[in-house]
């Protein structure tokens, strides 16, 4: 309802009551021995409702002057409270355009009427750090720590954010191994780990992290698999046990098991070891599901026990990829291992067809030396070694 609608409601209400007061003015007789009291209605009312003002004025005025220091102690905190939140919004602002030193002045300004100290000290703890203030910057994140002692892992993430971008390895791993005390599944622990762990090269720890990663799906897929075969090859590399090689192998995801890549290094190893036959077994497998011509160059560097039928399957692979160089040039190593020295010219000779290079040029021109063949051995020597100059 608006003033003016209530101003005119008593107006009407006065001017009824006047009308009502001159019709019949009534009267109001008080008496108390010795005292007799006679007023006219009209006057009484005008008296008892003055009076009700009156009082009702007089008590105001004395609660508001009994409160006063409480209002005005409230007024100062509201307005130092609006100076903290003011200070605050601008730290942050100029934290975020890298005024460091302005940042840190105006965060720290009104912290303690702040309403949320933890985060002036953890932006204050921000910008002291990125001044080279690291006493600073662990003074405000003691003080962001006892402002609020619940936030132990709010506080010991951001410590360890700003560790690891000033090159504190050791103290961020320290104060990342307390937050996973305290919060074992943490998502950011974890990520943060993963890349402290990735700086220090620690293929062990990473490799401990690698199931609780891909479970709570911290990266995604193509990040995922970069890291998984990033950590198997260094595992794979480093790994001098053939038992060892072979666990790992087994424990690594499918991802890893079909990256071509590691493939071949984990073969390599095992080659190394004097393990031919599981090699040519494993090649034989994968590439009849996917062909890869390094792999094959693989297959003819495995000496089986069994030559003939490792030869036998290499020859299979010739219905579909007759023009590869790569398969032509295993097949002829192979035949010459199992002494088909026709075979093995021929395939020899098919793959410099396809594709000249210098290794075939040569291994054919020892075979024609054995073939008492000097004169062409010769030829395919001066083409091999043209290539090689070009």
């Amino acid at each position: 309802m608006s003033w003016l609608v209530k101003v005119l409601l008593i107006i009407v209400a006065a001017v009824v009551l006047s009308l009502l007061a001159i019709e019949d003015t009534g009267y109001v007789l008080i008496s108390r021995s010795p005292w007799v009291i006679e007023l006219s209605l009209t006057f009484f009312v005008v008296i008892t409702v003055g009076g009700f003002v009156l009082l009702y004025a007089v008590i105001r005025f004395i609660s508001n002057t009994w409160h006063v220091g409480e209002r005005i102690r409230e007024w100062q905190s509201q307005r130092r409270q609006k100076l903290s939140r003011q200070s605050l919004n601008q730290g942050l602002l100029e934290l975020a355009q890298r005024n460091w030193k302005k940042s840190e002045k105006l965060l720290l300004k009104h912290v303690d009427d702040s309403e949320s100290p933890l985060l002036n000290y953890l932006a204050a703890a921000s910008a002291a750090q990125e001044q080279g203030g690291d006493k600073r910057r662990d003074d405000y994140l003691a003080l962001a720590h006892d402002s609020m002692p619940g936030a132990d892992v709010a506080v010991g993430l951001t410590q360890a954010d700003l560790q690891l971008r000033h090159g504190q390895l050791e103290q961020a791993l320290a104060t990342l191994m307390h937050c996973r005390t305290i919060a074992p599944k943490h998502p950011h622990v974890l990520k943060l780990l993963l890349k402290l762990y990735s700086e220090l090269q620690d293929w062990d720890k990473l490799y401990e992290l690698l199931p609780v990663v891909r479970k709570k799906k911290l990266l995604s897929d193509d990040e995922q698999i970069k890291l998984e075969s990033t950590v198997f090859a260094e595992l794979i590399k480093r790994t001098t046990s053939i038992g060892d090689i072979k666990k790992c192998w087994s424990e690594a995801p499918k991802s890893v098991r079909e990256n071509s890549v590691l493939l071949e290094q984990y073969l390599t190893k095992l080659l190394s070891h004097g393990d031919d036959d599981e090699v040519v077994e494993i090649l034989h497998k994968q590439l009849a599901k996917n062909w890869d011509s390094r792999l094959v160059h693989l297959y003819a560097q495995a000496q089986a026990s069994d030559k003939a039928k490792q030869l036998a399957w290499a020859e299979q692979w010739q219905i579909q990829h007759s023009d590869d160089h790569v398969l032509l040039d295993a097949l002829a190593r192979l035949a010459v291992r199992n002494e088909l020295w026709g075979k093995a010219r021929a395939w020899f000779e098919a793959s410099l067809g396809v594709l000249p290079t210098a290794t075939t040029y040569r291994a054919l021109g020892e075979l024609l030396e054995q073939l008492e063949e000097p004169q062409q051995a010769a030829d395919c020597y001066r083409k091999g070694l043209m290539l090689l100059e070009h």
